[in-house]
């Protein structure tokens, strides 16, 4: 009797997936494939929702769909990882058919980036639009490509690997993964293995003199403990991730720069006596808990948050026990008896645990007395500004999405508007805290600032609903759509500085003196000329309306301003950019707009251009 290959195996798990999904049942067997990585690849987790809805979004698989048969964000990553996948249902594969593959990929990647929506079948592009504006400046990109042939040599898939990196020379954003039918069966198996829970197991606590009973009792379902590192490492090098079965991010990988993993294994090599103090600790749900000494006995249990904290404690040989330290532990009884009651608690708690993000800068400035008060004087004006993450929205209140805002929006769109830096204002939001940024926008010019921030927030949002999608309608068909097209795409930041630079000069706060050293800053290098254009720009004077206070008074003229000065830069962008683009064939849009000196270039060279646009909007004024 043959032996069965890994394909034969896959092909059996595909059948089951038809057989336990019945939307699946009329879908070819490369494409219930793709349901079936999805599954064992992102939801092994067997408490992780996974509906067969869910399959008919992350599945993308179709004519026109640049290479791409997945598109989804990581369920097991805190940092909104976009996964994008090919698969090829095969029995043999070369490596130029993988190669060719994930080209196919990173080029449709680099489309869709662009804007080149046209170029992809609807329900593809929608559905990046819909990831893309969700990821955030931590995300990864991680491509990735798996066939159920058999594996290639290991040296060729790193070769393969490496060509295709080379398409992504200007980032580090970007990963990528290959995997062959071994692999699959890998995935298949360990997700077979998992069980919602861990039947028994024991952890000890720290004994301290001061403390005889070591413990915290919340009523008689609840307890907090200070837990031994090394016994949290024995119980996973016992059940491996099935101690992690409730944790809904069950396995965040390890990477090299990942700012959280680095935190807790240096705190666990340097000083692990503050280890308690640095991290949030482990959360256990239990069926039962019984606390004999320094031992706490657990029934049918799952660590539900604290997953990262556990896999570096087990990985870490400078835990072990003449090696020991604690942490915090918090251990819940589910005290429910039916399936579906038990199961929808542990869901409510892990889920509220792993809401709890990290402490961000945005965090630590919350309760400070500028943020406070400068929480007021946006209220005064309309606009409910959240000092704090999970704070309700008065949606009745403040029904419109544009008068809701916080530190961080507010905080980039000054840097655009007033210090006329659209694209560190993409890019690098730690900006926004250096003392000269922050003090002005949030402590030295409150009413003002806060009156100008309603107005950038409409702005913004004009920008982004109505003037780019009117703008892609207009432009699809002309015959250089393909510049035009992304270039508008990437060009919010930009047209909100240019819309505050125009009503600042047509009000005479920024002169053709001030655009001199503004246009010097397209050239130089230096960190004096930075600061020029610092000095220039951050007075604003007594302007506390960017666009007169006639246009306010009919929006449909305020529109109509704001659709000749977004398409006065824009235009100036798409001739630079065009031209760039002749001496760069490898350029995009969203690189041309990542530099400030590109936005200075255009000021410099079109300015005459520009400036009639000025006038022209505000001409009847």
């Amino acid at each position: 009797m043959p032996t069965e290959t890994a394909y034969d195996y896959i092909a059996e798990k595909i059948n089951s997936m038809k057989y336990n999904y019945p939307s699946l049942r009329d879908k070819p067997d490369y494409y219930v494939f793709s349901a079936l990585y999805i599954k064992v690849a992102f939801y092994k987790n067997p408490e992780a929702p996974l509906s067969e809805n869910d399959f008919s979004k992350m599945i993308v698989d179709s004519s026109n769909d640049c290479g791409m048969d997945i598109l989804l964000m990581d369920p097991r990553s805190d940092d909104k990882d976009l996964v994008i996948g090919q698969a090829k249902f095969c029995k043999t594969i070369t490596s130029d058919e993988v190669l060719n593959a994930m080209r196919k990929m990173a080029d449709g990647y680099k489309d869709l980036k662009e804007g080149h929506y046209e170029r992809t079948n609807e329900r593809l592009s929608s559905r990046f639009i819909e990831l893309e504006d969700k990821i955030d400046e931590d995300s990864k990109i991680r491509f990735v490509f798996y066939t159920s042939a058999p594996k290639l040599n290991n040296r060729t898939v790193e070769r393969i690997k490496t060509k295709f990196l080379e398409a992504f020379l200007d980032t580090d954003a970007i990963e990528v993964q290959i995997l062959f039918a071994t692999d699959i069966k890998k995935e298949i198996d360990e997700a077979a293995s998992w069980k919602s829970i861990v039947d028994n197991g024991k952890i000890s606590i720290e004994k301290r003199a001061d403390h005889p009973k070591n413990y915290l009792l919340y009523g008689d379902n609840a307890v907090i403990v200070s837990v031994s590192a090394f016994s949290i490492k024995k119980l996973y090098a016992e059940h491996k991730t099935n101690l992690l079965a409730l944790n809904l991010r069950y396995h965040i990988k390890e990477r090299k720069r990942d700012g959280v993993d680095n935190a807790i294994k240096t705190t666990i090599e340097n000083n692990p006596e503050s280890f308690w103090l640095k991290n949030n600790g482990i959360t256990i749900i239990c069926d039962e808990f019984r606390i004999d000494g320094m031992v706490v006995h657990l029934h049918n249990f799952s660590i539900v948050n604290g997953g990262q904290t556990t896999f570096q404690l087990y990985k870490n040989d400078k835990v072990n026990s003449a090696n020991d330290f604690y942490l915090p532990c918090k251990i819940i009884r589910n005290v429910y008896t039916s399936k579906d009651e038990k199961a929808a608690f542990s869901l409510a708690i892990a889920q509220a645990a792993n809401s709890q993000k990290p402490i961000t800068q945005d965090d630590l400035k919350v309760n400070t007395p500028e943020q406070i008060s400068f929480a007021r004087e946006m209220r005064a004006v309309g606009v409910f500004y959240q000092t704090k993450r999970g704070e309700k929205v008065p949606s009745r209140q403040y029904p419109e999405d544009y008068r809701r805002t916080k530190l961080e929006e507010v905080g980039k769109l000054c840097m655009a508007a007033i210090f006329q830096m659209p694209c560190v204002s993409r890019n690098k939001k730690k900006m926004i805290y250096q003392d000269r940024y922050y003090k002005y926008i949030f402590i030295e010019n409150q009413p003002q600032v806060a009156k100008i921030c309603k107005e950038l927030l409409y702005i913004n949002h004009y920008f982004k609903e109505t003037f780019k999608p009117k703008f892609k309608r207009d432009n699809e068909n002309e015959e250089d759509a393909e510049t035009r097209l992304p270039l508008a795409n990437k060009a919010r930041t930009i047209c909100i500085a240019f819309t505050a630079l125009a009503a600042r000069y047509h009000q005479g706060n920024i002169t053709e003196q001030d655009l001199s050293i503004i246009k010097a800053a397209a050239i130089s290098q230096s960190d004096s000329a930075a600061d020029d254009l610092y000095k220039v720009v951050r007075d604003i004077g007594e302007i506390n309306s960017l666009l007169p206070k006639q246009l306010s008074e009919d929006m449909n003229l305020y529109d109509a301003a704001l659709d000749k000065l977004f398409t006065a830069i824009i235009e100036e962008g798409i001739s630079a950019y065009s031209y760039a683009r002749d001496n760069n064939p490898t350029l995009t849009a969203n690189s041309f707009l990542q530099n400030d000196k590109n936005y200075y270039r255009l000021l410099k060279s079109g300015w005459n251009r520009i400036k009639r646009a000025i006038r022209e909007t505000f001409a009847n004024i």
